[in-house]
């Protein structure tokens, strides 16, 4: 009797330290192939560093806008829609009149809606596009209807839009991020911006409130701040994240019918970004950051990067997470096809196993944990050691620590680059080893993979009329306000940006300000730190006004003798362009546009509309002194003649008189711009 008990109890110990075994070289296998992708990771980082270029602001401000189409699909957003869009409207700062966005709704759904149709109202170029049918279709079903009508507001209007750019209905979209775009566009047919999640300043009494939320921090942290980086910079497969996204117009056109994003699958995004990849069309990810200065006066990287409220509760995020498992891993793509495709690079093609493999290395995260509790349980109790000291197991489980300590040290590493260093710690070393937000992250991957399984064995719960997946969304908030100030750019801001000025130069220049009672602007000038036109131009992008480069070849001699060249050199006026209802003049100082708007009407009888766009004293001056040039006052009359037959508006033609500069037609200028028909009206 005595002898059975100690065999059941030996057999009992070997199968412990077998189940342990097995599990530590299954966790190896599966993630062995990650340690090697680190170590390459860590080069590729350091050798982009040194060769890639960073934009810059002026870069920005000399390329041609062009007409840019903002996709927003929505259903069910009436709580965010309207904050959203007016958000993006207010700090964004491409010129309002070459950006036009559309908001996919639908007919059934009446408080969205409503959003929309007032959005459309209060806007010029907000447009709402209700769906023929009755919602919720798809995502995917729902930007394709949204694209349709793009292409007859192109047809109507005889314009053709650069590019199309995605966004979720509850984005905080970057003020730079559509100058940004319209920039790239110019290079690449397909562009991903970094997508990062909303945080809440850490403090230990929100650690556990924000744990949830905080998952997705860490991951998109890692994912964009590091991995798609480097997948981007090999040339490896960069997949969609769904916002942010931007596809040249061009690529429309690649698709027969138009619908470009697959209707079916619950990761239309990946989807998409697989198909063009196939099509030899990359997926060209962006990561630029910029410098501001807080309040007070600390110096602050911040990215350039779609922010959003992602889920704060369990159950909204395994539900979000299957849907993005099973679509990536299960929907998207056969590893197989992947694999015999002779047109993909080795680096492509790891790129989608690494995708593909989540499926099975998520499940070991759930026995993973049982298998350490056990394992802490053994060095307490008198129970079986699973992991005898010096045993193969036990050199494998010390080795497989160590890439797990790696892991975490690289996660620490991203999510501080992105979030500071309080969310670093509170991510990967609160509480050492297994810290609790890793745990809670790896436990709802594991739930969300098992839930993927499921919808993969058996099937959809959907109606016996429809099999298809309804879009299965996500309900979401969106920032207050006062929170909301936080993002729009300011003086400083710019300027910074422009690297007109150092972090240090900025902090004393708004302390001297605060008490002098002037303005940041007068002191900077004034310490010469920058000069006028640096200031004028940056408030202008601020503002939303215009800045204009003003040389004497734009200037009419013969509006000069009607004016009084007395006259506008003593109030600092130069005539530039007028139409039948408008009259446009350069001055210099915002604050004096109600006064001369005043004497000009007073003392030179104007009764169209004024408009004033910006430009420097010394500029003004100048220009009323020099030579006019006949070539550019005849482009100049082109453009007046386009306004007022109602082929451009007023502001786009100012925009396109900025650029003669630089490009000598007025005519190809507007055409870049989109105008496509500006040609041969004018022929």
């Amino acid at each position: 009797m005595v002898i059975n008990k100690y065999a059941t109890y030996e057999r009992m110990i070997n199968m412990i330290y077998y189940i342990g075994l097995v599990f530590v070289i299954l966790l190896i296998l599966i993630s062995l192939d990650d340690l090697v992708w680190d170590i390459y990771c860590l080069f590729i980082y350091k050798k982009r560093e040194k060769t890639s270029k960073t934009i810059s602001y002026r870069e920005l401000q000399e390329t041609i806008p062009g007409l840019l189409a903002v996709i927003v699909a929505a259903y069910r957003e009436e709580d965010v829609l309207e904050a959203v869009i007016d958000n993006l409207i207010d700090t964004n700062h491409y010129p309002d009149s070459m950006y036009h966005v559309f908001l996919g709704v639908y007919p059934n759904d009446i408080g969205t809606l409503e959003i929309a149709d007032k959005l459309s109202k209060k806007y010029k170029n907000v447009h709402k596009i209700v769906h023929v049918i009755d919602g919720p279709s798809s995502k995917a079903d729902n930007i394709n209807n949204v694209l349709k009508n793009i292409l007859e507001f192109e047809n109507k209007n005889n314009i053709r839009f650069k590019g199309i750019i995605i966004h979720d209905s509850e984005d905080v979209v970057h003020p730079y991020e559509l100058l940004v775009e319209n920039y790239l566009l110019n290079y690449h047919k397909a562009i991903q911006m970094p997508v990062f999640p909303l945080q809440r300043m850490p403090k230990f009494g929100n650690i556990f409130k924000n744990m949830i939320s905080g998952t997705y921090a860490d991951e998109f942290a890692e994912n964009h701040y590091r991995m798609l980086v480097v997948r981007n910079f090999a040339g490896s497969f960069v997949p969609s994240a769904g916002t942010g996204f931007a596809l040249s117009r061009d690529v429309l056109d690649i698709f027969p019918d138009h619908n470009i994003f697959p209707v079916g699958s619950l990761t239309e995004d990946y989807k998409l970004s697989l198909i063009l990849k196939q099509k030899g069309i990359h997926l060209h990810y962006v990561l630029e950051d910029v410098v501001r200065v807080r309040g007070n006066g600390e110096a602050v990287r911040e990215f350039i990067a779609t922010r959003s409220i992602f889920p704060s509760t369990y159950r909204a995020a395994v539900k979000q997470k299957t849907r993005w498992i099973y679509g990536v891993t299960m929907q998207s793509f056969k590893l197989k096809d992947i694999l015999k495709n002779n047109d993909l690079s080795i680096a492509t093609k790891y790129g989608f196993y690494k995708d593909w493999k989540a499926k099975f290395s998520n499940l070991l995260l759930g026995p993973g944990y049982l298998i350490f509790l056990y394992f802490i349980a053994s060095l307490f109790f008198n129970i079986p050691i699973m992991y005898v000291k010096y045993s193969l197991s036990w050199y494998l489980m010390i080795f497989l620590s160590i890439m797990m300590i790696e892991r975490q040290i690289l996660r620490a590493s991203a999510v501080k680059n992105v979030y500071g260093y309080k969310s670093a710690f509170i991510s990967a070393f609160f509480p050492p080893i297994l810290p609790f937000r890793m745990v809670i992250g790896n436990i709802i991957n594991f739930h969300a993979t098992l839930r993927a399984w499921k919808i993969n064995l058996f099937g959809f719960k959907t109606s016996k009329k429809d099999k298809s997946p309804k879009w299965d969304k996500t309900k979401h908030e969106f920032l207050e306000k006062e929170v909301l100030g936080n993002f729009k750019r300011k003086l400083g801001d710019v300027l910074l940006f422009e690297n007109l000025i150092t972090p240090d130069e900025l902090k004393m220049a708004i302390e001297k300000s605060k008490a002098s009672g002037k303005r940041l602007g007068e002191t900077l000038i004034e310490e010469g730190i920058v000069s006028e036109r640096d200031i004028l131009m940056s408030l202008c992008n601020i503002n939303k006004d215009i800045y204009f480069t003003l040389d004497s070849k734009i200037v009419s001699q013969k509006n000069i003798q009607y004016f009084g060249k007395d006259f506008l050199k003593e109030n600092l006026l130069v005539p530039i362009m007028k139409t039948n209802t408008t009259q446009v003049f350069a001055i210099s100082n915002p604050d004096d546009v109600d006064k001369l708007e005043n004497i000009l009407r007073s003392e030179k009888s104007i009764k169209e509309d004024i408009r004033f766009v910006y430009s420097t004293k010394e500029s003004i001056l100048n220009s009323l002194e020099g030579r006019e040039d006949e070539n550019v006052l005849e482009q100049v009359k082109t453009v007046e003649e386009l306004i007022e037959k109602g082929y451009i508006s007023l502001r786009d033609g100012i925009i396109a008189l900025k650029y003669l500069n630089h490009r000598g037609d007025i005519e190809q200028i507007l055409y870049d711009m989109g105008f496509i028909g500006v040609k041969e009206k004018t022929n």
